[in-house]
């Protein structure tokens, strides 16, 4: 094996919170004064009743400010930095659109963030084919179906609200730490 891990940035990487401390939560809430989400679904539209036009709308005045000030997940750091010194490869893959390829780029400097690779890309799978990634950390299911699919890799889905109602029975990680043990687990 390679030593080959795929990882995705917001909320694997980042700390958004959970419930109504989620970052997410608190500036949707306040841009269009909601007093909560009315789903738990991935999709903004979906989880907070609005438009296309209206998360375009909130995206493009708030999204760079969120992706900025957002903190990383505890020991996200130390671990990558532990995973890097024995020799692992870390890819990060992340649905941002490449336009915040920037704000992502001093975000994972500003957080002295170790990785390999970075893409902006909805289709991770295709990246985790050229890639040749063996292992992958995301927490939108629908980005890990086609992996678990397809390619037969270890996946596992990082907990947050929105992926509570997914119906697969998915392989679950709640922080950093147990991201550490399933990786060495497989790899050594």
């Amino acid at each position: 094996m390679k030593r080959i891990i795929g990882v995705d940035i917001d909320a694997v990487l980042t700390d958004e919170g959970r419930g109504t401390e989620n970052i997410w939560y608190k500036n949707l809430c306040a841009y269009f004064n909601l007093d909560g989400r009315v789903s738990n679904s991935y999709d903004f539209r979906d989880a907070y009743g609005l438009s296309t036009e209206e998360v375009e709308d909130f995206i493009n005045k708030k999204g760079l400010e969120i992706f900025e000030t957002v903190p990383p997940r505890p020991k996200c750091k130390e671990v990558l930095t532990r995973l890097k010194a024995k020799g692992y490869q870390i890819i990060l893959v992340t649905a941002r659109p490449e336009e915040n390829n920037q704000v992502t780029l001093e975000w994972l400097s500003k957080h002295e963030i170790p990785f390999d690779k970075l893409y902006h890309s909805d289709e991770k799978i295709n990246i985790c084919k050229k890639e040749e990634i063996e292992f992958f950390i995301d927490d939108n299911p629908e980005h890990l179906l086609p992996m678990m699919k397809a390619l037969e890799i270890p996946v596992f889905l990082m907990n947050m609200d929105h992926n509570q109602d997914h119906k697969i029975d998915f392989n679950r990680v709640d922080n950093w730490t147990d991201i550490e043990e399933k990786i060495l687990d497989y790899f050594e």
